[in-house]
């Protein structure tokens, strides 16, 4: 599959698309076929090492952190999602990955897409959701 990848930590925005495996499916994993992902400021603090504090990444790394897409494949002990079904998900921090074809997620990190969503405005709730919901609650 193909995947948009940073090399290491940069000031300027040098994304790779590179051939890379599709995710492995462990047993509560959801695998999703992306159709949209969220583009936002978290994405260039990661770009240029301003959370390797809290998370170093290795690289290569897949960029995104949030998408929207179809369930391809689900792992053995999946209960909320079936094949086919429409997700939108913020993936965990140490496992991003939404700008490529394929990310595979924990069913526990996913939500089914409101009807009222297409794809490009589902991938953009995650993130601003859960800053909205902290700015709120902390």
């Amino acid at each position: 599959m193909k995947a948009a990848q940073i090399s290491g930590y940069s000031k300027e925005i040098e994304l790779e698309w590179n051939d890379i495996p599709i995710p492995e499916v462990y047993d509560y994993d959801v695998l999703v076929k992306v159709k949209a992902a969220g583009v936002n400021p978290l994405d260039l603090l990661i770009l240029r090492g301003r959370v390797k504090l809290i998370v170093d990444y290795q690289f290569p790394l897949t960029m995104g952190n949030e998408l929207s897409g179809v369930v391809e494949a689900v792992g053995k002990s999946v209960t909320k999602f079936k094949v086919g079904d429409p997700v939108y998900t913020r993936l965990p921090e140490q496992h991003i990955g939404a700008f490529a074809e394929y990310a595979v997620v924990h069913e526990a990190a996913a939500a089914k897409m409101p009807a009222s969503l297409d794809y490009a405005e589902a991938a953009a709730v995650p993130l601003t959701s859960l800053t909205a919901y902290q700015v709120l609650v902390l």
